[in-house]
């Protein structure tokens, strides 16, 4: 069984909003600033890259950290191939392996991590003291304000893998620290904690940074890594030029607040293939 406590979850045909056809300035600008960079990341020398991560240093430690909401940011971010592959692995439905990408202060840290009873029972009290709210829906309505369309759908732009309650990742096995996941784990994952950004490498907070790691290894790294880089950037430049801009309006943000605060949420999701409307 791979999916703990697991929520309903609806994909809806269609992306039941009104949509804007033609790009925004801000859109052009990007597609242009994305097509550039990846024809920079092309020319980037793996010999050089895998020079400073042989210089830098790293060995997993196998804590499971990374994979735990308690040590930090640990949203996964996935694109729709590496969501088709863990599927065909798992047997899991697209909804069952990944929901919207989000602001990480979106995510509710409840309290609990093995014992659900116990995490339900924090929560309803944190719900009383809130006088019935969700104790963090003013950050979150914040958030996604201005995301919201005149429908009060949520839009967000990617995908993530699923977490549980507690907000560690779903496939994490909590007493071996073992991935459930890890012949297709996603590129991120298979990385970290190195990564590129504007054509420069940079390390997460790590334990395992510092240590040892071989020529060998640090060239396999370098070759993912920058695969992993000019993927995510291939994927984001598809995923813009499909991405067409939706009408607001002033009753839009009520109709989300309405859902909001009855702990739910309808999102459409842009990526690489186009929209979807789910429930959540």
């Amino acid at each position: 069984m791979y999916l703990q406590d697991r929520n309903l979850y609806m994909e809806i045909p269609g992306s039941g909003s009104k949509q804007k056809s033609e790009k925004t300035k801000y859109q052009i600008i990007l597609i242009a600033a994305l097509k550039k960079e990846i024809e920079l990341a092309r020319r980037l020398d793996p010999e050089k890259l895998a020079a400073e991560i042989e210089k830098t240093g790293f060995s997993c430690q196998h804590c499971g950290k990374c994979c735990r909401r308690a040590f930090g940011d640990n949203r996964v971010v996935l694109t729709p191939q590496e969501i088709e592959k863990i599927r065909g692995y798992t047997g899991l439905s697209k909804l069952e392996v990944a929901g919207p990408l989000i602001p990480e202060a979106c995510q509710p840290e409840k309290t609990g991590d093995e014992d659900a009873d116990r995490d339900k029972e924090g929560y309803s009290r944190a719900l009383e003291a809130n006088g019935g709210s969700s104790p963090e829906f003013p950050e979150i309505f914040d958030l996604l304000k201005d995301d919201i369309d005149s429908e009060g759908n949520i839009h967000t732009y990617g995908w993530m893998l699923r977490r549980k309650r507690s907000g560690d990742c779903v496939f994490l096995e909590n007493d071996t620290n073992m991935c459930r996941i890890y012949p297709v784990r996603p590129m991120l994952c298979s990385t970290y904690p190195f990564y590129i950004e504007g054509l420069k490498l940079y390390t997460c907070e790590c334990e395992g940074l510092g240590d040892h790691i071989s020529a060998e290894e640090s060239r396999k790294l370098a070759d993912t890594l920058l695969s992993r880089y000019i993927s995510e950037l291939e994927d984001t430049l598809a995923m813009y030029e499909k991405y067409e801009d939706f009408e607001k309006g002033n009753e839009g943000p009520d109709i989300a607040r309405n859902n909001l605060e009855k702990d739910m949420c309808t999102y459409i999701v842009h990526d690489s293939r186009g929209i979807t409307k789910i429930i959540d």
